[in-house]
């Protein structure tokens, strides 16, 4: 492949079913891509704070802060390359002071390097240089801004790491092989069996496609390896004749009804317009509040997560594993209706919809106290369970797969307009279900005559003249 062909990058998930054993090693290897990356971070603040120290002299002496910022003197701040040359002048020195029980005079000062891929940290020190990066640039690019860099801690980062040694062996397509250690001494190579086989990333790699990086990370209890793989771009799609008849559709996305659709949806269940929110974290909601509850009585205040005793550490296990599944089945029933939509239309129109603002808290200030906390906090929390910008994320990839076009429109009034007549009034909308047009006396589900207004904005984008 070369560098001018049209190319991108698609990221291909798999589970891992690692043995007690290997999962030991896993968590070795992510432990050592977090401190990798805390021993970077710590070079790169203490370069940061030097340069504080040199701006904040000049402005004691006088000098405003903009022009203390542009003449404070320059300082070295060590990139990936340069932590690395460090740390391995490093690594092996001794630590000082005195011993501990039971340790040995020739202790190291970085442990936690033995026995790990050398890419492993290597990653983890691209991985401060680009926080580091992002930091810096935020003010002068498009979105919100971001925050200083902090150092991962123990039991609050996710445990992960990056390496290119990860590949597909057998011929089941059921195993990987993550790369171990030069030293003889160190740990080998880990064969770790897959929940299934990897067939669409066998797929993307018999044609042509290249793995550039493999991310494996520990989701709950369950351990995923994350391939990016780079393929040629194929020619552009086209909707096929059976989307081209199908034609327009429009979706209203909700959280009583979980979507609205203005056609027929094509299911396993035959063809429908409304999906019922199947509402999983409700339905986990009593297993996580009683780990939850057990979390906080045996929670010794004062104590990080990797000192709390071993029934802390349980309940968490058990609360980041429930989670896990909450997400998964979440993921299950977005990837379902995503690609439902995309195969069987040419054309899907969703709501603009700023998920942000829709979730702000309700709470308030001391001076102006809100009002309905909690029902608000509910309702945040069932928008965020749907997934509203998560669903529009995989309909717009998903669509330039298939030829489909998306259109996102203007929500506002989408609910209380009759989609017959284009008469707008709130009391058309008898109950939440129920709407009745208050002129022509049309009846229709509230949720399937939003889905057609929104069809009809897209089709007609001066909303003036959609009916």
């Amino acid at each position: 492949m070369t560098i001018s062909e049209n190319t991108t990058t698609i990221v291909v998930r798999e589970p891992l079913d690692p043995t007690p054993e290997q999962v030991l090693v896993l968590k070795r290897y992510a432990n050592a891509s977090r401190a990798s990356f805390n021993f970077a971070y710590g070079l790169k603040h203490e370069a940061q704070q030097r340069w504080v120290r040199g701006r904040d002299r000049l402005v004691s002496e006088g000098l405003s802060r903009e022009e203390a910022d542009r003449r404070a003197p320059m300082v070295f701040v060590p990139r990936g390359s340069d932590v690395q040359r460090i740390f391995l002048a490093v690594r092996e020195q001794p630590l000082a002071g005195p011993l501990r029980e039971g340790e040995s005079e020739h202790r190291r000062m970085f442990r936690w390097w033995a026995g790990v891929n050398a890419i492993v940290c290597q990653q983890a020190f691209r991985d401060a240089d680009t926080a580091f990066a992002n930091w810096r640039s935020s003010g002068r690019r498009a979105g919100e801004g971001v925050g200083y860099p902090r150092p991962k801690r123990v039991g609050r980062c996710r445990d992960s790491f990056r390496m290119t040694s990860v590949r597909l062996v057998g011929s089941d397509l059921r195993h990987v092989r993550i790369g171990g250690e030069k030293d003889p001494a160190g740990q080998r190579a880990l064969i770790v069996r897959l929940h299934r086989p990897a067939r669409r990333l066998a797929r993307a790699m018999a044609r042509g496609g290249v793995v550039k990086m493999v991310t494996v990370a520990r989701e709950g209890s369950q351990w995923w390896a994350s391939f990016n793989v780079r393929i040629v771009l194929p020619p552009p799609a086209q909707p096929s004749r059976r989307q081209r008849e199908a034609g327009t559709v429009g979706v209203d996305l909700g959280v009583a009804v979980f979507a609205a659709t203005s056609e027929p949806v094509l299911t396993a269940a035959g063809k429908e317009q409304l999906f019922v929110n199947p509402r999983h974290l409700d339905n986990a909601r009593r297993q996580l509040h009683k780990w939850q509850r057990r979390m906080a009585r045996r929670h010794v205040k004062g104590l990080p997560a990797h000192r709390q005793n071993a029934g802390w550490r349980e309940a968490r296990d058990q609360v980041a594993h429930l989670m896990g599944l909450v997400a998964q089945r979440r993921a299950s029933t977005q990837h379902l209706l995503s690609k439902q939509l995309v195969t069987q239309f040419e054309h899907v129109a969703l709501e603009d919809l700023r998920v942000k603002n829709m979730t702000r808290t309700a709470r308030g200030t001391i001076e102006a106290p809100g009002r309905n906390v909690a029902a608000k906090a509910g309702l945040n929390r069932a928008i965020l369970d749907v997934g509203f910008g998560k669903i529009r994320r995989q309909i717009e990839y998903k669509a330039k797969w298939h030829g489909v076009t998306v259109t996102a429109v203007n929500p506002a009034y989408t609910s209380q307009t009759c989609h017959r007549c284009g008469h707008v009034d709130r009391k058309s909308r008898r109950t939440r279900s129920l709407f009745e047009c208050t002129r022509c006396g049309h009846v229709t589900h509230a949720d399937i005559g939003a889905a057609h207004n929104i069809k009809h904005r897209a089709l007609a984008p001066d909303a003036n003249e959609a009916r």
